[in-house]
């Protein structure tokens, strides 16, 4: 996939949570957000969905699962490249 449609995703991502999150005013790409709270039990269905509609690709929710979607790096590589 061409780079700057990995990276056009991944900001879409990275804005919905903003948007979720209004105390935010950035989120660095290597954040933890479930750590952090970014991502919280109440919001990761929908974290996922979202992931998966705009990477056209599912999210296998299995054990691997919270370390692919941990940060916003580890979103890009596994499911926007």
């Amino acid at each position: 996939m061409n780079q700057l449609i990995s990276l056009d995703k991944i900001n879409e991502v990275k804005q919905w949570l903003l948007s979720k999150k209004k105390y935010l005013s950035d989120i660095p790409f290597d954040l933890d957000l479930i750590e952090n709270e970014v991502v919280d039990s109440l919001s990761f269905v929908e974290y996922v969905l979202l992931i998966e509609e705009i990477s056209g690709r599912e999210v296998v929710v299995d054990d691997t699962v919270l370390d692919k979607v941990r940060t916003l790096d580890r979103v890009q590589l596994n499911y926007m490249e």
